[in-house]
């Protein structure tokens, strides 16, 4: 038996997120969570340990950096699939510094964000 892709999606857009969620499930990706805020993925993750966390960066309140900055300190090789609209070079080379990220613009295709999903999952050992 093939064990499914976990991720939680970690989004503001609630519509976005429910979309996404269930473009997820369709392609056999398991959606242990949804949250809407960087706090909240740290709790998500906490409570699930998800393989992927798909993130949105800019965010009222707690924003991607601070889910990423919090979930490795639980988990130091936690992966994530940033998707984002707003892209500064700080912002990239803050994202560049980190490893275990991918890195897709908004708007995207949601094909590419399952496709990316499953090959973060892909390089992880299986035991």
């Amino acid at each position: 038996m093939i064990k499914k892709s976990t991720i939680i999606i970690i989004e503001d857009d609630v519509d976005m997120a429910e979309i996404f969620e269930e473009w997820a499930k369709s392609a056999e990706i398991s959606v242990l969570g949804i949250g809407h805020d960087g706090k909240e993925a740290v709790g998500l993750f906490e409570k699930h340990r998800p393989q992927i966390v798909v993130l949105d960066l800019m965010m009222p309140y707690f924003d991607g950096f601070y889910a990423m900055e919090h979930i490795r300190k639980i988990d130091p090789e936690a992966k994530f699939l940033v998707l984002t609209a707003d892209i500064t070079d700080v912002t990239k080379s803050r994202i560049e510094q980190m490893k275990s990220i991918s890195l897709i613009y908004k708007p995207y295709d949601l094909d590419d964000v399952i496709n990316e999903i499953k090959k973060l999952t892909s390089q992880q050992v299986t035991a």
